[in-house]
């Protein structure tokens, strides 16, 4: 997938897992910047603090699990 479709995908996408994973391939591949990691967040209605672009992609992630974390648990 190109950076497109892998961005598409995170916005389609209603699975935190498929999120994250999609963030992590997108890393890997080196293809997040600061505009798709604001976007990324305010699609999750998070706040990603500006600074060093590793730090903000572990924050997005930390984000995400954070929800998956508490989003899971709240539907049981």
């Amino acid at each position: 997938m190109d950076n497109m479709e892998l961005m598409m995908a995170f916005f389609d996408s209603d699975e935190l897992e498929e999120k994250y994973d999609i963030v992590t391939k997108m890393q890997v591949q080196e293809l997040l910047d600061d505009h798709v990691i604001d976007n990324f967040a305010a699609s999750l209605d998070v706040v990603v603090e500006d600074g060093d672009l590793d730090k903000r992609v572990d924050d997005l992630k930390n984000c995400i699990r954070t929800k998956m974390k508490y989003e899971s648990s709240r539907l049981r």
